[in-house]
């Protein structure tokens, strides 16, 4: 079933490009009527200027791409290294009992606790640089990825185990060429978790912590009323999110595409 969902999805993708013109139609009609002032809702063509207006002249001394770019190297080292730091813990979490019994408590304290409730003792830790906000992102990712692998490892069919063992395969070929294959659908359903919830995070921190970064952008054009600023940097957040989920999701296709098969 999962490898038709794809074409399933391509044969609706006219609707999906009706709602969202329709809603493109609805925001240039509001603005026209000027029926909400542009304050609140800026219509598309103060939008598109605007756009212009920070690609070519940035904004506080940092070009848009500038702005842009720090925020996805945050993402990048934040996730990157949480997710595989996050990744070998759970392996090791779903293979060895004696493993699980000691990080559990940790892994399961960190996965429920709001994000934000711990930055200001990282800033106080590491100061209010790129570190304090990095190490957040680490430790957003970490939990995530280390529950998604563990139970990708728990849920292994036994016959591929046996399987295996049966034709002679020594406890690191079965774990190397059987569970971590077998696990790897999870890792990527978490890695997607992950990112998502990394990403969120990286906003935030930036709002409260932050002197560049399209999260710092959106805030301090609010705290002046430039909303056609906010309005491009929330947009801009929103396509990067959506570029983010779908690189992974392309990755994951290449990488277990025989996955459901």
């Amino acid at each position: 079933m999962r490898a038709e969902r794809p074409a399933k999805a391509e044969r609706f993708w006219p609707i999906t490009l009706a709602s969202v013109a329709i809603l493109f139609a609805l925001w240039a009609g509001v603005s026209v009527l000027g029926l909400v002032n542009p304050l609140f809702l800026p219509g598309p063509g103060l939008l598109f200027s605007s756009f212009i207006d920070l690609l070519f002249n940035g904004y506080k001394g940092y070009s848009l791409p500038a702005h842009i770019g720090v925020s996805l190297m945050r993402v990048a080292l934040g996730f990157g290294s949480g997710a595989i730091v996050g990744t070998l813990i759970g392996l090791g979490m779903g293979a060895m009992p004696l493993f699980d019994a000691f990080a559990a408590p940790f892994v399961e304290f960190l996965r429920p606790l709001p994000q934000l409730a711990y930055l200001v003792l990282l800033i106080v830790w590491f100061g209010i640089g790129e570190t304090s906000k990095i190490v957040l992102l680490f430790l957003t990712a970490l939990p995530v990825a280390a529950i998604a692998a563990r139970d990708g490892v728990r849920n292994v069919p036994r016959e591929r185990i046996q399987a295996a063992r049966a034709l002679g395969a020594s406890p690191g070929q079965i774990f190397r060429h059987v569970i971590f294959f077998s696990a790897l659908p999870e890792i990527f359903v978490g890695a997607r978790l992950a990112i998502g919830i990394v990403y969120a995070t990286l906003i935030a921190a930036e709002i409260i912590a932050g002197s560049d970064g399209i999260g710092w952008l959106v805030f301090d054009a609010g705290r002046f009323l430039r909303s056609d600023y906010v309005f491009v940097g929330v947009l801009l957040i929103g396509l990067m999110g959506l570029g983010l989920d779908f690189g992974l999701r392309t990755l994951e296709r290449r990488v277990v595409h025989w996955a459901g098969k």
